[in-house]
């Protein structure tokens, strides 16, 4: 076997002036950046070329992969998830909802489970409940501290994180100035200052709450299409920055547009497209030079996901 000769200079530029040789350099620079300063995944290539190329066009980013699953043998056990939400504060957390276990009827029928993404441990960062299964959540923006719950008997519960009870701190009564049916929405909107939940029941009542007083609404108000027909609302979302507009999902499979306050106050337009109950509803929250507040996504038991604009009735 030949021993190995030196390069001539000319070879010497070749390599370094070669395709190949670059995109090594380049990368390697970069891990040895992050090895010297990090100890997380320094090898990751966010260019997706570590990926498997189809069709010749480099793929960036892998297929989904299972990360973690959030289980707790005692609390979510034959329970249902009925809805999630994202904390804006801390995003590591996550608050999911659960219905009635029927094989439990002396445990609560309603529980809120916050899991923690940033740990591995595999117990719930807090537990709450109440008497009621819980349909819809939310962390309360501009409250850290409090997760607000939507429930099947309509009573709307407050959580608070730094009491030591899992109780609500707070309850809606059950009566008709407020809901009685089921509220699969519960959302806070407006800014630091000024700033409600909006609650809507499946017999279309729509309320106004201030967080601090959760005995009586502020306002409330029928949502109704054509005056005559009560909307069953099984989901709803604000675009960014809006506190008056916003649109629905119904049990029908119909969404529509509406708003709060002013000469159009109630349901507007109507969109038609779902065969089955809309599941999910939200709209574009990216805010950049390009308005997208527009769009607005839908999912429901058709199967489908639906993208829309509120400017056309057609998805």
């Amino acid at each position: 076997q030949a021993p190995p000769r030196e390069l001539t200079e000319e070879e010497k530029q070749q390599v370094l002036h070669s395709e190949e040789f670059l995109i090594f350099f380049d990368r390697t620079i970069r891990v040895i950046e992050r090895a010297l300063a990090e100890d997380s995944d320094i090898f990751f290539d966010y260019s997706g070329r570590d990926v498997e190329e189809k069709d010749g066009d480099v793929q960036a980013g892998a297929n989904l992969s299972f990360n973690r699953q959030f289980y707790d043998e005692h609390w979510s056990k034959h329970r249902v998830v009925t809805c999630m939400d994202w904390s804006l504060q801390y995003p590591e957390l996550m608050v999911a909802s659960y219905n009635n276990n029927e094989d439990a009827p002396h445990e609560p029928d309603g529980v809120a489970l916050v899991w923690n993404m940033k740990f591995k441990k595999t117990t719930p960062e807090y537990v709450f409940h109440c008497q009621s299964s819980v349909m819809s959540v939310c962390f309360a923006r501009f409250h850290p501290n409090l997760v607000v719950g939507g429930t099947y008997s309509g009573q709307i519960v407050l959580w608070d994180n730094r009491s030591h009870r899992r109780t609500p701190v707070q309850r809606t009564p059950l009566s008709a100035a407020a809901h009685t049916h089921p509220v699969y929405c519960v959302n806070v909107v407006g800014t630091q200052n000024a700033h409600n939940l909006i609650t809507v029941s499946t017999d279309g009542k729509m309320c106004s709450w201030s967080l601090d007083m959760l005995s009586t609404p502020q306002e409330s108000m029928e949502l109704v299409y054509n005056k005559s027909k009560p909307v069953a609302v099984t989901g709803m979302a604000f675009p960014t920055g809006d506190v008056n507009n916003f649109v629905v999902g119904s049990e029908e499979g119909t969404v529509y547009t509406a708003c709060r306050h002013g000469s159009k106050a109630g349901i507007g337009e109507i969109f038609e497209g779902h065969q089955g109950p809309v599941t999910g509803i939200n709209c574009h929250m990216a805010v950049g030079p390009i308005d997208f507040s527009h769009l607005f996504v839908t999912s429901s038991f058709d199967w489908t996901v639906k993208l829309w604009t509120t400017k056309v009735r057609n998805p």
